[in-house]
């Protein structure tokens, strides 16, 4: 039984344009935690001298991760100011169980990369990206969460003039590559760009490949970006489509393989629904600072899923997966039936049979589920 088709919170128009403007809707991906989230991965950078999560610019020149925390007052008053982190989804599991449930339905009918997929802070108000127009090996969803963001797209034949020095990079994350072009000045070839703005809850999304840069010149903005890297050159990859109309639900045995080949990885049944659960994005770190795991308590209906959950059955073992975590527990058809039905009415909140509380338990500690305990 396929899953229940849900409303995309993001839509791309056109949908599918190598450039495309967006409409998003997240509430809990709010400027006040995207902000949080961008002051902690920098606390976390100044903590670790080998860190590479984030780089800040101030005024042309790259200061270390402690200048944002020591001199942020002066840094932000900047006329040129530009920070950014990389990971940022590792750094709060709030923002993190937000874009899974968000990105869910733009992956299910746009693919999955080969590679990993990371949302990525850009802050500052900057003339232009650091490095000028680039282009990178990854497609990228970009959501304007505050102030006022514009975007200069270079998709000409002829582009870039001919004899313009090509600087190649590599990103320091996956190794995917990266090209500058470091003598041109994005304002001398503007009128051959195609140029958007955009502010909260609007965007853009391009893919891989195109030639690019940003700016936020006007004032301060916030944005968050989502990268889906492949693992070749900076062009577009092979991507893989959903089973249905979602990545929810009962993963199909073929589906399955067909997605460890796409990926080039041996791991695990468990491992590639953990990998699927997470849209490919890295999960931060699970810690229970209110307490003992959910699991430890008697779990009792109704449960309500809080981000999309699967499950892969051989006809001995059943591995469930949620939010970039697995648990392998007996394929039995109660609690089949009973995911199956919480997949197809996520809002209804099915009551958690007797035989189904341990999975239950594991789904509410991941933050995939609301339910109610009890002793």
């Amino acid at each position: 039984m396929r899953p229940a088709a849900v409303r995309p919170a993001i839509a791309a128009h056109p949908a599918d344009a190598s450039i495309s403007r967006v409409l998003w809707h997240l509430p809990e991906v709010s400027a006040g935690r995207v902000r949080r989230t961008l002051d902690r991965a920098f606390a976390m950078d100044a903590q670790t001298p080998t860190a590479r999560r984030t780089k800040l610019f101030v005024r042309g020149a790259l200061a270390g991760p402690a200048a944002w925390s020591d001199g942020r007052t002066a840094a932000e008053a900047a006329d040129d100011l530009f920070a950014c982190a990389s990971a940022a989804q590792t750094c709060d599991r709030t923002l993190f169980r937000a874009l899974v449930g968000g990105l869910e339905p733009w992956f299910a009918t746009r693919g999955l990369p080969q590679g990993r997929v990371e949302a990525e802070i850009f802050y500052g108000r900057y003339r232009q990206t650091p490095g000028g127009i680039h282009r990178e090996a990854c497609s990228n969803l970009h959501l304007v969460v505050e102030g006022e963001k514009a975007m200069d797209f270079w998709t000409e034949d002829a582009w870039p003039p001919k004899g313009t020095v090509v600087r190649e990079d590599r990103d320091p994350g996956s190794g995917a590559q990266e090209q500058y072009l470091p003598d041109l000045d994005p304002r001398d070839h503007r009128d051959r760009a195609e140029s958007l703005t955009a502010a909260r809850g609007q965007g853009f999304a391009w893919q891989a490949g195109t030639w690019h840069v940003g700016r936020s010149a006007g004032g301060p903005s916030l944005a968050l970006n989502v990268a889906s890297y492949g693992r070749g050159p900076a062009r577009r990859g092979p991507v893989l489509r959903s089973w249905a109309e979602r990545f929810a639900g009962e993963v199909p045995g073929d589906w399955l393989e067909e997605y460890r080949s796409h990926l080039g990885t041996d791991g695990s049944a468990g491992d590639l629904l953990a990998t699927l659960s997470g849209l490919g994005m890295r999960p931060p770190a699970l810690t229970f600072a209110g307490g003992p795991p959910v699991r430890t308590a008697r779990v009792r209906g109704p449960a309500r899923l809080e981000s999309p959950v699967l499950w892969y059955g051989d006809g001995r073992d059943l591995w469930v997966a949620a939010l970039g975590a697995s648990v392998r527990v007996p394929d039995r058809a109660d609690i089949r039936d009973w995911l199956t039905e919480g997949v197809l009415c996520p809002d209804v909140g099915p009551a958690v049979p007797a035989g189904c509380r341990p999975v239950a338990g594991w789904l509410a500690e991941q933050g995939a589920m609301t339910v109610r305990s009890g002793s």
